[in-house]
């Protein structure tokens, strides 16, 4: 789905390259996957081959199921990772130390609490809270 989020369809041979899986698996994948993740799979007439053939667009249910639809604990998740890759990258060590323990926070003890604080902030959000 990654190739999607870059381009306004995603061939076959796109995604046997991405995943070095035969072409033909891939297209066996996506026909069993239209529908309920794949929202259209388009054939051309290729003579067989499905190298060209293509997808535009994946469902909401595939991208949660890959993690991609955001929910208050990736969100959380994500969050934890950036205070992470911040206090690596911070030259200061008192302040080095402090991004550390709140991406600590927010990957253990704190997860709960913040994803449900993140909850309350999208339904506010939403208007639905």
């Amino acid at each position: 789905m990654r190739l999607l989020e870059d381009n306004f369809m995603v061939r076959v041979r796109d995604i046997a390259d991405e995943t070095r899986i035969d072409p033909a698996d891939v297209a066996r994948a996506l026909d069993a996957l239209e529908g309920s993740y794949v929202v259209k799979f388009e054939k051309a007439m290729t003579g067989g081959d499905p190298n060209p053939w293509y997808i535009r667009k994946v469902t909401p249910d595939a991208r949660r199921t890959v993690g991609q639809w955001p929910t208050p604990e990736n969100m959380v998740t994500r969050l934890a990772e950036a205070f992470g890759v911040a206090a690596e990258h911070e030259p200061d060590p008192g302040r080095k130390r402090r991004l550390r323990d709140i991406a600590s926070f927010l990957a253990d003890t704190g997860k709960d609490l913040a994803a449900e604080v993140v909850a309350k902030v999208i339904l506010r959000q939403t208007g639905m809270g």
